[in-house]
């Protein structure tokens, strides 16, 4: 029984970290969202999303003043989509509202 409801609260999480289809993706980049690279500086200088900003996975927490108003639209990406669900989780647990974990880099439309 407990290995069931472990399963099943995994596939949740999973679920819920899940990066959105590419069409909602493009309309938030296009959008007003904030886009947030989460990887490292130097990964960054080698090619980002023209709006984004660099703010790496382990500085999400300690600059969460940086993300501006709770309930705007964020996007956060990252090379392959695991930073990128950890800043989103982290953004999640302090009160933000509509955080998009558009996965990596390479993948954005």
């Amino acid at each position: 029984m407990k290995k069931t409801v472990l399963i099943v609260a995994a596939l949740f999480t999973v679920a819920a970290c899940a990066k959105k289809p590419d069409a909602a993706v493009k309309r938030l980049l296009d959008g007003d969202a904030l886009v947030v690279d989460v990887r490292t500086p130097a990964e960054y200088a080698a090619g980002h999303h023209p709006r984004a900003v660099n703010i790496p996975v382990d500085q999400v927490e300690s600059r969460l003043g940086e993300f501006g108003d709770k309930t705007k639209p964020v996007v956060v990406y990252c090379q392959s989509g695991s930073r990128s669900s950890r800043a989103k989780s982290t953004l999640e647990a302090n009160g933000f509202t509509a955080v998009t974990n558009a996965g990596g880099f390479r993948d954005l439309p």
